[in-house]
């Protein structure tokens, strides 16, 4: 017996046997998987390889993509039937020259990777305009214009932050196609990491049509169309103005949906329901018709938890969770319902696909 083989009978059977896909080391040091020899290690791969090539091709993708509006983003390391599945996409399928011909591109986010994002462009599209809005400062702004520097195609453009913890989280795509326009909201930062094993969510608009010279829609817009209008609006003059142009050429009915943002500042007067948790909540007033909604308790997700105020009676248990729960029956009525938060014990982040390492 190898001294290789007789380590890994001293160690506990890891509790998923065949079903593990965790490649942290600190997973592999700690338990013993006899069955995943190196042999039965390689066909998995080949068979997860294959099943990927047997997938649906790239049109079928793209057109899974128009007509499903939210998705959940590809993972490496799981079998390829969970990426290839009806609810999988990547950000180069995002990019793909099958979703238009793109002639521009803004990019909103908290943190990006510039060079590695440039190669997830199709080669023909990476010299296209591309508009990186960040919230950088000092340090961090100065490294990511060092790396924009080799891309002459690729501007900056530093939202405004007004209080001392304001942040520019927004996570938003604008394609700007021959054959009209997109807007993608997603959950992930604009690096590998966030896009290589964790799951994120990817919300993609319908191809917006150019408005015709004599449509009677343009000078009313969608709904959605205005929401977005008005937060393009909060970045104030710059070259989003070009892309305000664009949007508002753009005829948006199609989408079904309300735009949420979130504003760093202080909002008060009219100005106090137009953003963050308070818009969900005037929304929920208007349009949240739901039967036994009383008996609905309030479930929020995260992947950290930062302040939550001095007591859960300050904010979290009264303001917030007003907001989450509110709806058209309870616009008068003493709703007060129950609140699990969910967030990663250590064991979820210990034995993860990235693991403590990485």
């Amino acid at each position: 017996m190898s001294e290789k083989r007789k380590r890994e009978d001293e160690k506990p059977a890891c509790k998923y046997g065949e079903k593990c896909y965790r490649k942290n080391p600190i997973h592999l040091e700690t338990y013993s998987h006899p069955e995943q020899t190196e042999e039965s290690q390689e066909r998995k791969r080949m068979k997860v390889d294959e099943s990927e090539k047997e997938g649906t091709s790239s049109e079928d993708k793209s057109e899974r993509m128009r007509s499903v509006p939210f998705l959940l983003t590809k993972v490496r390391s799981i079998p390829g039937r969970f990426n290839d599945c009806k609810m999988a996409t990547g950000l180069k399928d995002i990019l793909s020259s099958k979703m238009g011909d793109l002639q521009a591109s803004a990019q909103f986010n908290y943190m990006f990777d510039i060079p590695w994002l440039v190669e997830h462009y199709p080669a023909d599209k990476r010299s296209k305009p591309l508009l990186v809005i960040h919230g950088d400062q000092r340090e961090k702004k100065h490294e990511l214009y060092q790396e924009a520097e080799p891309f002459p195609n690729v501007k900056l453009f530093q939202a405004k932050l007004p209080i001392t913890y304001g942040t520019h989280h927004s996570k938003m795509m604008l394609l700007l196609y021959t054959e009209g326009m997109r807007v993608v909201i997603t959950t992930a930062n604009l690096i590998h990491s966030d896009w290589d094993k964790k799951t994120q969510g990817v919300w993609i608009s319908p191809l917006f049509p150019k408005y015709s010279q004599n449509s009677q829609n343009q000078d009313e817009g969608s709904q959605f169309q205005k929401d977005l209008m008005e937060y393009l609006h909060q970045y104030g003059p710059g070259p989003l103005s070009e892309w305000r142009q664009h949007v508002a050429q753009h005829d948006m009915s199609n989408a079904r949906v309300r735009l949420l943002a979130s504003v760093p500042g202080r909002h008060t007067g009219i100005n106090k329901d137009k953003w963050g948790h308070m818009k969900l909540r005037k929304l929920l007033q208007e349009y949240g018709k739901f039967d036994d909604v009383e008996s609905w308790s309030v479930i929020g997700q995260f992947s950290s938890v930062g302040s939550l105020g001095q007591s859960k009676s300050n904010w979290l248990c009264s303001e917030w969770l007003k907001s989450l729960s509110s709806n058209i029956s309870t616009k008068s009525g003493n709703h007060d319902p129950s609140l699990h938060l969910i967030f990663p014990t250590v064991e979820n982040v210990r034995t993860s696909l990235e693991g403590y390492i990485e």
